[in-house]
């Protein structure tokens, strides 16, 4: 468990696997400060044994046999830090690059030229029976080395009552990432700084010069003060999340503080403080796959220089496992620009393995272009695979993902729904034994500029009847568009007199006339689909009527002259035989009514009222006692 001093140093101590609450720790280390952390220390020893030795295996840890780990056991006695073997330290990085390989980071390299700070270091934790990133010279075993290599490198110690429950070197960086009440997560950022290049690894475990009844551990990785950082202009992030992705179990505890880190700058650290990253208005939201919101607490944020000196970091309600969560960091304000940032995370007892191989893709080719869906994915199958993990995503570090499968039963997978012109990526892991690896070189493909599909025309259906005067009309979503053209018209040339709708900017797949389209009609409608590059046909051609036509009398007039008005010399109609009307009435597109005639009357021609009406079509309507008849007229002014 960890606490950090006002001064910066940070104490941990894990004693008989028993776990404290921080109320608890709080307590005791409030009302019984010592002078210096010996006493701290002793106090803690004390309350431990009154706890009892009945849970002493109350922590799940792996336990080793501590003359295993050295080519030189250690003589805290003598101040002597051992040789610490090569594969001790090998278990060291290989846990750390695990970890930062689920973040999607680039390994560290293990420097040897530092093991000495490091052993070093560790052997004052043990011979002191402290934590201390800045020992004091006084110390049981200090050097000159032993404080470089505590004042630059993550620190850790462990008390049992026998070398029997010495834990293994995993635990620490266990320990390190989860960063139990170490309230700035200093140690997890320092670890997950993707411009970190190097590590070295020190271990040491003895009895203590102060408490000899105890068996000591302690434990140093080196994570500052590299001669240089990892070059990051190949690297696809610009932020860094904890947890993301499938994240083991053993490396995340609920109850703490989740964490954020924006990179806006790749060319150093130190580029992206305070003045290019403005926390202040961020915030944050964490969603389950119903879309109900976890409750966000104790958010924080600093400048730190723990890596990269930016962190917001907060604590949620409730996470389960195996739910996979979306989180969105909105008004993050980056050289004064607001951004947002969305990832997600699934907290799994089968996270990935990095000793497990993974399936290795292969088609479509890496890179391909022009594809049609569908589009089946391949890859290598896997001796007694139980399952494999696939996931497609339209951005390279699969913050977000269109595909999430990890039950798939075939080394194959098939793609239909998939967009026009756009680029693709994805990828596999298999799960064997409840264990998944980690995930293969990822692949990519883009889609072809596919032509668009003619849309359907779903409503009003073709002649239909007593349809209103401000017609809803709905059609079919086509694949690939993004906005659709419709047109109404009284002909079905739809040509520019007759169109009473002309919409090529519709972005939904329905359209409700704010028209009123005239009363007692034959109309004619179609819809072709747009997007930014094509157009689709247009669809077959449909009519309707706003008002049921069985009332209108089919016996035609006989009529001749120009029925385009465009003079006073032409504006009237010439019947071929007279004919006795009741009325006679204009008609705009509206339904506003003008009335020529209303009396009964013999007529031989219709006087049109020219200089009464504005260009644009209308509708002249003539009734006898047995029919109604209509024309349309284009007036032309």
């Amino acid at each position: 468990m960890s606490f950090e001093s006002k001064e910066g140093n940070s104490f941990s101590v894990e004693q008989f696997g028993i776990k404290l609450y921080s109320d608890f720790l709080n307590l005791c280390f409030l009302n019984f400060l010592g002078p210096d952390m010996q006493t701290k220390l002793k106090i803690f020893f004390l309350i431990a044994l009154l706890v009892g030795w009945n849970n002493l295996l109350a922590e799940d840890y792996i336990l080793v046999n501590v003359s295993d780990l050295y080519d030189v056991m250690p003589d805290v006695a003598n101040c002597n830090e051992g040789v610490l073997k090569n594969s001790e330290k090998q278990k060291a990085l290989d846990a750390f690059n695990y970890i930062r390989t689920i973040h999607n980071l680039k390994p560290v390299q293990y420097n040897s030229s530092y093991d000495k700070e490091v052993a070093k270091s560790a052997l004052i934790t043990v011979a002191n029976a402290l934590l201390d990133h800045f020992p004091k010279s006084s110390y049981y075993c200090y050097t000159q080395d032993g404080y470089n290599g505590s004042s630059t490198s993550n620190l850790y110690i462990f008390a049992s009552p026998s070398p029997s429950y010495a834990p293994e070197t995993e635990k620490g960086i266990q320990g390190w990432i989860i960063d139990k009440n170490v309230a700035d997560v200093g140690h997890r950022r320092s670890m997950l700084n993707p411009f970190l290049k190097y590590t070295s690894f020190g271990r040491v475990d003895g009895c203590s010069k102060t408490q000899t009844n105890y068996f000591i551990t302690g434990m140093s990785l080196k994570v500052h003060m590299f001669p240089d950082y990892h070059n990051l202009s190949d690297w696809q992030g610009d932020f860094v999340a904890y947890p993301v992705n499938d994240y083991p179990t053993a490396f995340f505890d609920g109850s703490w503080y989740l964490s954020f880190t924006v990179i806006a700058d790749k060319s150093s650290p130190w580029n992206n403080n305070n003045t290019i990253i403005d926390f202040s208005q961020a915030t944050v939201k964490i969603t389950d796959p119903g879309n109900n919101a976890l409750s966000i607490s104790d958010l924080k944020y600093d400048y730190l220089g723990y890596g990269v000196p930016n962190c917001l970091y907060w604590k949620a309600s409730t996470i389960l496992k195996e739910v996979k969560y979306t989180v969105t960091i909105s008004n993050v304000k980056v050289n004064g620009t607001p951004r947002t940032y969305t990832y997600w995370f699934r907290i799994t007892d089968t996270p990935p393995n990095t000793t497990l191989q993974p399936p290795t893709p292969l088609s479509p080719p890496d890179n391909s272009n022009e594809l049609v869906p569908p589009v089946t994915l391949t890859w290598t199958s896997i001796v007694d695979a139980q399952y494999y993990a696939l996931q497609v995503s339209t951005n390279s570090n699969f913050s977000t993902l269109l595909v999430d499968l990890k039950n798939l039963t075939n080394n194959q997978y098939t793609l239909t729904e998939l967009s026009p012109k756009t680029k693709y990526y994805w990828r596999v892991a298999v799960i064997k034994n409840q264990q998944q690896s980690g995930w293969s070189t990822t692949f990519s493909f883009t889609t072809a500029d596919q032509p668009l599909a003619t849309p359907l025309l779903l409503e009003p259906k073709d002649s239909t009847v007593s349809v209103s005067i401000q017609p809803t009309f709905v059609w079919n979503s086509v694949p690939g568009a993004t906005k659709y053209h419709l047109q109404a018209s009284l002909d079905p040339s739809f040509d520019d007199f007759s169109l009473l709708l002309n919409l090529d900017d519709i972005s939904n797949t329905s359209y409700t006339s704010t028209v009123k389209f005239y009363p007692k009609t034959q109309f004619y409608w179609r819809v072709r689909a747009l997007n930014n590059t094509q157009s689709s046909p247009w669809s077959a051609v449909r009519t309707f009527w706003t008002l049921d036509p069985a009332f209108v009398s089919d016996i035609s007039f006989s009529t001749e002259g120009n029925f385009v008005v465009a003079s006073k010399q032409t504006s009237a109609i010439n019947l071929r035989e007279s004919l006795f009307a009741k009325k006679i009435a204009l008609y705009d597109l509206f339904g506003n009514e003008m009335v020529l005639a209303l009396s009964p009357r013999e007529l031989e021609k219709i006087e049109i009222p020219f200089e009464q009406i504005n260009s644009g079509v209308w509708i002249l309507e003539i009734t006898t006692s047995t029919e109604v008849k209509r024309f349309k007229l284009f007036i032309i002014i």
